[in-house]
């Protein structure tokens, strides 16, 4: 009875000590991802341009609003 409890907390401690690797390793990524993003983007803010044909002109006389 000894020897299952030893096993079943030995297959606990490695699926512990595994996902908490993947976690590490997510983590790490995602930090490296977002420095590469910031550094790319150059921290500016986003710049928007008016479409002057916009609303384009609906068929059948149809009507916005």
């Amino acid at each position: 009875m000894a020897y299952l409890k030893d096993l079943k907390r030995s297959r606990n401690l490695k699926i512990g000590t595994g996902l908490a690797a993947v976690l590490a390793a997510l983590f790490v990524a995602q930090s490296a991802l977002r420095s590469t993003a910031m550094a790319q983007m150059g921290l500016m803010a986003p710049r928007f341009e008016v479409d002057p044909f916009w609303p384009k002109p609906l068929p059948n006389h149809w009507v916005l609003g």
